[in-house]
């Protein structure tokens, strides 16, 4: 084994060195009194005052006054392996030891840190345990990304809502929840201290010269993180740029993020601890998958076409790929059914009791009763609805001019069916594909509406 002299300031650790090169690096500035030491056959790393074979003559030999960490003292660190470690291999870092801050929860450390200005109790954090807690974090803040994206960006935006439905739109919007995802992340940091992923894997972000990062720092972190660790959420890119990142962090070097301003230091894992995260990350997989399987049969139902059975006729109909279906509920609580694609929303519904209302009534009142969300013309257009006379109305909007509108209503026996097509951008709603959505919906509306169908309004 070479009997040689380690060193290690910081995140560096050089040796095996000789005596003689010792002194030169402490001629050269390289390494001072402070500097911690460590040869093979000692058991712990120590500043090189203490190391009397090591100093220059004229070199201060008191002792340096170091941080209080608390009531323990430094820890004696492993004996090294009887291998021999290869030259370029980092030596083992010294270890120090405070009182846990968490003993219900702690083991102790897992592995050796690097000499730290703060924390020196607090392990660096493994690439592994850091690849996790990463990994928890995106996914979770992907969920309020979404949202926000979907209620806020998607309603004030319309087209942007309908291509997100749209299947084909799933790999893209991937890309751009993630930075959306971390934004949100570094808000949870800025109240918190932490986020979700790190307190499970017991994983801590600080600054180097002591304290938390502020919200605006961790923001700056995670913004380069963006670019030189999850390669800009770009597929393959990411898989380069995190495994760069993974060996770094291996070879006991800090990711290129966090150089020279951040620790990321692992906090102690009990078994409390460690039945949480393994459940927590369980449970996300499982989601995840499940989502993934819902999205899949999704696109199969958009790519193919789907069977649609009309619930109140009972009567079916094929619709054509491109359509989605969606069931949902009007401000009244009544059941909508909603067909869309990426350019048009369609809202199908009957209402009851109309025996005594003729189409041309119906029309004039329905659209008296719609108007504080859309404006339609005065006055309808027959139109031939697979051999039976329907009315045609179009407008806009109230809230958006540039949102079109095509209505059509159907009267058979005593209710009244109608189909609403909403357009977006300045797109007409009125096209081949949606007159011929149109069509099919109408073929499952009978001659007679069935005596057993109950009044009610389905807008």
């Amino acid at each position: 084994m070479d009997e040689g002299w380690w060193y290690a300031r910081g995140e560096d650790r050089q040796g095996p060195l000789s005596v003689a090169q010792i002194h030169e690096r402490i001629r050269t500035g390289v390494i001072d009194a402070q500097t911690l030491v460590w040869r093979p056959g000692r058991l712990a790393w120590k500043p090189l005052h203490q190391v009397e074979e090591l100093m220059l003559p004229g070199m201060r030999m008191e002792p340096v006054l170091l941080p209080d960490f608390g009531p323990a003292a430094v820890r004696e660190a492993p004996p090294l392996p009887d291998e021999q470690p290869a030259p370029d291999h980092p030596m083992p870092a010294p270890q120090s030891a405070r009182p846990d801050p968490e003993p219900w929860l702690s083991d102790g450390p897992l592995e050796a840190p690097a000499p730290q200005r703060r924390d020196p109790g607090l392990p660096a954090a493994g690439p592994w345990r850091r690849f996790f807690a990463r990994l928890f974090d995106v996914w979770t803040m992907c969920l309020p990304a979404g949202f926000f994206m979907a209620a806020v960006v998607g309603r004030i935006w319309p087209a942007f809502g309908l291509w997100m439905e749209n299947p084909s739109s799933t790999p893209t919007l991937g890309i751009i929840f993630l930075p959306v995802a971390l934004v949100f992340e570094a808000i949870v940091f800025g109240l918190f201290g932490t986020t979700l992923g790190k307190l499970l894997f017991g994983v801590r972000v600080r600054l180097r010269d002591g304290g938390r990062p502020t919200f605006l720092q961790y923001l700056g972190r995670v913004a380069w993180m963006y670019l030189s660790g999850l390669g800009l959420g770009i597929p393959f890119v990411t898989l380069f740029t995190m495994g760069r990142q993974f060996f770094e962090v291996k070879e006991g070097r800090p990711a290129t993020y966090d150089a020279k301003r951040y620790l990321v230091q692992a906090a102690g894992t009990g078994v409390l601890r460690t039945g949480l995260a393994v459940t927590a990350l369980a449970g996300l997989v499982a989601g995840v998958v499940f989502i993934n399987q819902r999205e899949a049969q999704r696109s199969m139902r958009f790519y193919a076409g789907f069977e649609w059975t009309n619930p109140v006729t009972k009567l079916r109909a094929s619709i054509p790929r491109g359509w989605q279906y969606r069931e949902q509920s009007n401000t009244t609580g009544d059941v909508v059914h909603t067909f869309f694609s990426d350019t048009v929303v369609a809202v199908f519904a009957v209402e009851g009791g109309m025996e005594q209302v003729s189409l041309d009534e119906y029309q004039r009142i329905w659209a008296m009763a719609v108007r504080p969300s859309m404006e339609l013309n005065a006055r309808a257009r027959p139109i031939n609805v697979k051999g039976r006379l329907g009315l045609q109305m179009k407008g806009a909007m109230t809230a958006d001019a540039s949102r079109h509108v095509d209505a059509t209503l159907l009267k058979s026996g005593t209710q009244v069916w109608r189909i609403v097509l909403v357009g977006t951008s300045d797109r007409d709603p009125d096209t081949a594909a949606t007159a011929a959505l149109r069509d099919l919906l109408f073929q499952t509306v009978p001659a007679a509406a069935p005596e057993s169908t109950p009044k009610g309004n389905m807008i």
